[in-house]
């Protein structure tokens, strides 16, 4: 647990009574802010920015109050909440931080004051990820700014954190849906109906307004295809004379092949062309990417106007490539289904990735658990297509770890009664992640039930027997073997030998016995 011994107080004697007793409510708010590290629950951005404010606030008893993210470029902050502050103030903040940034870097100081704010760097890793922007006054503590170096380092890993989740479910998502579009293929002949599925994914997974999808064929001088999506109105189309969005940009990025983001056209040379040629809207920022499934241009995806009014990142590039791959390759008529699986199996292991890197132990846990499930699965007869839902469950078995805190996951030393209720969180965390995920839903109930026990003991919910869905038992086997086989902070693994004779005095009891006879006779037999 953190030190919260710098807490003193005061000598006083008319007020040692009074502060005392603040001092006593102020170390209750430090570890409130600590606990947003420690539960493992303000795992979306939004809300974990909310309450990081929220406890700060209260913490410092500012008057008024900012937090902000940064982007790929540090300097440029992006202010997600503003409390009694208004905006020429944060923009004054904002030019001042440009020249304040540069100091910081030097002795990446605690604090950096702008004005009569107080901001506090949350740093990770020597990166600046964010600023709690506060205005203290005269109710401030006294001892404030030995609280806040706390404050900040805790806020900041929840928020390194949220930010890795948010990133990369996002991406998950958003290839989830691609995925399940890919199927439409074989049965949707409707190029038109097709496309406004693609755009849509691409509009929702950048954060966009508009795209725009323009088709060519070599010996044709325009596009054979044009199609312009909105994220609001159904009636969108091009101006009239703008030849259907097939400006002197587009011509250009035909020419040469190469993607643009563009994030001022007030400063670019096809202001003129480009930023009025939709109907009732002003073209402010975009991202155009070429279509180049071969060694010929196949077409180009513009996608403008970021919602949240900032630029395109190179998270929506990357993005935006993926898509465009995957759409080139639909036109085409190729093997697009198997691309996308790719990609979307890729992603998932980057997650399962993430979880083992959290857990300094169980490096390499989620392949092990996943190569064992599939090898008891086909030595138990199961059917190939679930076998391939086995491979997903035992990937993303442990996903739910991604919410669950560092210091207890890497405890040198057994767990207490309060910290493994919390690992036992997991499979409902998981559940929760992969909710949405449409593509998944048939694997959720090995994630959910993996730690079930066949006499009923296990958890969540203590289902029994055959009421644990099968594949979920599987998985179960695998990951108790890999658990006992693995050096642990608390003991050393077991050899191979005693595993198995562990697994034999569990069966009926832990572990299906059936399946418990078929591994313990696989790793005998066929080792591992």
């Amino acid at each position: 647990m953190f030190n919260i011994s710098w807490f003193k107080t005061k000598s006083s004697d008319s007020k040692v009574e009074s502060i005392s007793k603040e001092n006593e409510l102020l170390k209750n708010q430090v570890k409130e802010l600590i606990t947003l590290d420690e539960t493992g629950f303000f795992i979306e951005l939004n809300s974990l920015l909310k309450s990081i404010l929220k406890k700060a606030v209260i913490l410092c008893k500012a008057e008024s109050s900012f937090i902000a993210t940064t982007n790929k470029k540090p300097t440029d902050l992006n202010v997600h909440i503003l409390n009694q502050v208004s905006q020429d103030k944060i923009n004054i903040i904002k030019e001042e931080f440009v020249k304040k940034y540069e100091q910081w870097i030097e002795t990446e100081s605690d604090i950096i004051k702008i004005d009569d704010f107080t901001l506090l760097p949350l740093v990770q890793r020597h990166k600046m990820l964010g600023l709690i922007g506060l205005k203290l006054n005269s109710k401030t503590p006294d001892n404030i700014y030995e609280m806040l170096p706390v404050l900040a380092n805790r806020a900041a890993a929840s928020l390194e954190s949220a930010i890795l989740y948010e990133k990369m479910f996002k991406r998950l998502l958003v290839l989830s849906n691609v995925f399940i579009f890919g199927r439409e293929i074989v049965t949707n002949v409707d190029l038109k109906s097709l496309v406004d599925k693609f755009l849509k994914i691409a509009v929702e997974g950048t954060d966009g307004e508009i795209a725009c999808l323009y088709l060519f064929k070599e010996k044709l001088e325009k596009p054979y295809f044009t199609r312009l999506f909105s994220a609001s109105s159904k009636n969108v189309k091009f101006v009239a004379g703008a030849d259907e969005g097939y400006t002197d940009l587009i011509k250009l990025v035909r020419k040469d092949e190469k993607p643009r983001n563009i994030s001022d056209f007030d400063k670019s040379e096809f202001k003129e062309t480009e930023i009025n040629k939709i109907e009732n809207i002003t073209v402010k920022e975009t991202a155009i990417i070429p279509l180049k499934p071969r060694d010929s241009l196949l077409g180009i995806l513009q996608v403008c106007n970021k919602r949240s009014n900032t630029p395109f990142s190179y998270e929506d590039l990357d993005l935006l490539n993926i898509l465009g791959s995957q759409i080139a390759f639909v036109i085409q008529n190729t093997e697009l289904f198997n691309n996308l699986e790719k990609a979307y199996i890729d992603t998932l292991s980057a997650l399962t990735n993430a979880i083992d890197a959290k857990d300094s132990y169980t490096k390499g846990h989620s392949d092990r658990v996943t190569d064992l499930s599939v090898k008891l699965a086909i030595e138990a007869g199961v059917e190939n297509r679930e076998v391939e839902r086995i491979r997903l469950g035992g990937m993303l078995h442990d996903i739910g770890k991604i919410g669950i805190p560092e210091i207890i996951l890497n405890k040198p030393g057994r767990l207490d009664d309060n910290e493994f209720e919390v690992i036992k969180s997991h499979p409902v965390l998981g559940v929760g992640i992969l909710g949405n995920v449409e593509f998944l839903q048939n694997v959720v109930p090995i994630i959910k039930h993996h730690h079930e026990r066949y006499d009923g003991r296990g958890y969540p919910d203590k289902l029994k027997g055959t009421e644990i869905p099968y594949l979920a038992r599987i998985v179960s086997i695998a990951d108790t073997f890999d658990a006992m086989t693995t050096n642990r902070p608390y003991r050393k693994a077991l050899t191979t030998e005693e595993s198995l004779k562990e697994i034999e005095k569990c069966k009926g009891t832990q572990f299906d016995p059936e399946l418990a006879d078929i591994f313990v006779n696989m790793v005998r037999h066929n080792g591992l």
